[in-house]
């Protein structure tokens, strides 16, 4: 069976759009009855007279994201077929032009939130006082010269000899002994003589092997940039081949782990291939990478209300790190991933915790305020999601919180549909504390829109973000946090 989407044969590309009614189309064998059903709705089926092809009209959709499709051919004697897709729905705000905006500009915030949680994860790690590089600037440095000479020095290291090692006592042979120093005391296990052995396991040997593995993985991450250009993407590929050629030589097969290091050693200086060794491992140790979680990357382009999603809940934390006034005290953005950083953002948990005075700041990822919650909750029977909620707590005054939410449509004259309101009034006034209370100060809806900044004196705000638009928020932010502290 054959569907086609709007007159256009259904493949991995095709999506619904948006608002927008479409039409499901299928010419199945002479007898052969259709039935179909998406999102697990049946579809009512039409036909026109004296045309085979079934067709279901798909009503306009009113969210982004994937719908199962499932088709089931009937014949005479049963069934025959049955088809599993899925179909995305997908909006036209964001194209594809806008989705590589996204994922560079991605890219470009880990190294800034990590520039301004330094404080935070200097207990853990080594930060550098300027910001890293990101994947894309860090190429460079991994298709230079440095790199050639890096490789010449370690093959010229790797054909070197064992070295020899001077090991513990160990059972010998009478007639094959050097040392007879022994033999008025000896041991009950026999005759015991220290013996000499050769190993590649040394210390310039493990700050080699680990600095090529630590290599591997950067090229690695590099090659997985979006839209990374042909040449760029083929010259890492020799790169990291060359790599691999080295890293799984023999003579590193049983070296160890990397003891901790101060600084080079006497013979480091001295040998130029060990000190060309010791320059590429100081450079990645003093260039952290920091780098998405795969499912975020992965994100298709049908997904890009989730990656807008993702992309202002970064933008709205560095917002909060750079105020001026508020201290950072803990973080769950960041995570150590072997020798650089990875970010993830774990939906309900805090991804950065700040105080002001006696005042304690938690920017939660779609917390859920239940029905009845102890502390904080929906004061009607609904839960209540939103993208982004900045709790305010003291001891001296009750609690307030803040609300962010992205949306990703935009009306015909480009701001925020009217109905888009709807969500920002729910939350201004659903969410409070057990005595019923309501605690949400203010509610920003953040589009990707164009324009200047919507803000009504009810404390409702319509804010266009974008990666080439992002001046608005940081003042309307600022303002809402302050006017807590001087209340």
């Amino acid at each position: 069976m054959e569907l086609w989407l709007d007159g256009q044969p259904l493949g991995p590309e095709s999506a619904l759009e948006l608002w927008r009614s479409a039409e499901l189309a299928c010419l199945p064998p002479s007898g052969v009855t259709l039935q179909l059903w998406l999102a697990g709705v049946a579809l009512v089926p039409f036909l026109r007279p004296g045309d085979p092809t079934w067709r279901w009209l798909v009503p306009p959709q009113t969210s982004v994201g994937a719908l199962a499709l499932r088709v089931c051919a009937t014949g005479p004697h049963g069934p025959i077929q049955e088809l599993h897709t899925t179909l995305w729905v997908r909006s036209a705000v964001l194209d594809e032009a806008q989705y590589q905006a996204l994922l560079a500009d991605l890219a470009a915030l880990g190294p800034r939130l990590l520039l301004a949680l330094r404080g935070l994860l200097l207990p853990t790690a080594w930060v550098p006082s300027d910001a890293p590089r990101t994947l894309a600037e860090d190429l460079a440095t991994l298709l230079g010269t440095d790199l050639d000479r890096f490789c010449n020095a370690a093959e010229r290291l790797l054909q070197r000899p064992p070295e020899l090692r001077r090991s513990m006592l160990r059972p010998t042979d009478p007639g094959q002994m050097r040392d007879f120093s022994r033999l008025d005391r000896l041991p009950p296990e026999g005759l015991l003589e220290p013996q000499s052995e050769t190993s590649f396991d040394s210390f310039a040997n493990r700050l080699l092997k680990q600095t090529l593995v630590r290599l591997e993985r950067r090229i690695t991450l590099a090659l997985s940039t979006p839209a990374l250009p042909a040449s760029t993407h083929s010259a890492l590929e020799v790169a990291r081949t060359r790599i691999q050629h080295l890293r799984t030589r023999p003579q590193l097969a049983a070296v160890g782990a990397l003891p901790a290091t101060t600084g080079p050693s006497g013979l480091m200086q001295r040998d130029p291939h060990l000190r060309r060794v010791w320059q590429m491992w100081r450079h990645l140790q003093r260039q952290p990478l920091v780098d998405w979680d795969a499912q975020t990357l992965a994100l298709p382009i049908q997904r890009l209300d989730l990656l807008y999603e993702r992309w202002c809940a970064l933008r709205v934390a560095l917002a909060l790190l750079e105020l001026p006034s508020i201290q950072p005290v803990a973080q769950n953005l960041l995570q150590p991933s072997a020798d650089d950083w990875l970010l993830i953002l774990s939906e309900g948990g805090t991804l950065v915790q700040l105080e002001h005075g006696a005042y304690r700041l938690n920017l939660r990822y779609q917390p859920r305020y239940l029905p009845g919650g102890a502390d904080l909750g929906s004061l009607d029977r609904h839960t209540r999601i939103p993208d982004l909620a900045l709790e305010i707590t003291s001891a001296d005054a009750p609690p307030r919180v803040i609300v962010l939410d992205a949306k990703y449509r935009r009306a015909a004259h480009g701001g925020l549909p009217e109905s888009a309101l709807a969500d920002a009034y729910s939350y201004l006034g659903s969410i409070g504390t057990p005595a019923g209370q309501r605690v949400v100060q203010a509610v920003a809806l953040l589009y990707p829109g164009q324009g200047r900044a919507e803000i009504y004196p009810n404390g409702v705000a319509i804010i266009p973000l974008r990666p080439d638009l992002t001046h608005e928020l940081s003042p309307w932010l600022a303002q809402h946090v302050e006017s807590v502290f001087g209340a």
